[in-house]
C-alpha cells in the first residue's frame, strides 16, 4: 500500500476498485442482451420480496459510502459520492415508491435509443473508475 495516500484516496480508489467492474459487466450485460433485462425487471416487479430486499441492501449499501465517502468535489471522490447517494435514494424509493420506479423503468425501456445511450455511458464510467482504481495510481 502506498503510505502516500490519504485515508479519503484509499477509500475513492477501492470503491472505485469495486464500482468500476460492476458497471462494466452490467453494461455489457445490457448491451449483449436487453430482451434478458427487459424481462427480469418485469419478474422482479412481481416478487415484492425481493423488492423489499432489494431497496435495503441497496441503500444500506449507499449508506455506507455517504457515511465514509462523503466528499463532494469535481473528480472520481466526487462521482463515487454521487453514487453512494444515488444508491441510498434509490433504495429508499424501493421501500417507499417501488411502483414509480417500475412505471419510471418501462417508460425508460421503450425508448430503445435512451437504453443504449443510458448502457454506453454505464460502460463509459466503470471503464474510467475501474481505470482509476486499478492503474491510475
Amino acid at each position: 500500500m502506498n503510505k502516500n495516500l490519504t485515508l479519503s484516496k484509499m477509500s475513492t480508489t477501492i470503491l472505485a476498485q469495486i464500482m468500476g467492474p460492476v458497471l462494466v459487466a452490467a453494461g455489457i450485460g445490457f448491451l449483449l442482451h436487453p430482451k434478458f433485462y427487459k424481462k427480469m425487471i418485469s419478474d422482479f416487479e412481481k416478487h415484492e420480496g425481493f423488492t423489499y430486499l432489494t431497496g435495503i441492501l441497496t441503500m444500506i449499501l449507499g449508506l455506507i459510502v455517504v457515511l465514509n465517502h462523503n466528499i463532494w468535489e469535481f473528480s472520481t471522490t466526487g462521482l463515487i459520492t454521487f453514487f453512494g447517494w444515488s444508491s441510498f435514494l434509490k433504495g429508499a424509493t424501493f421501500l417507499i415508491a417501488p411502483n414509480f420506479l417500475f412505471s419510471a423503468a418501462h417508460t425508460f425501456y421503450k425508448n430503445k435509443g435512451m437504453v443504449n445511450i443510458a448502457m454506453v455511458f454505464c460502460l463509459v464510467i466503470g471503464v474510467y473508475l475501474s481505470y482509476f482504481g486499478f492503474l491510475a495510481q
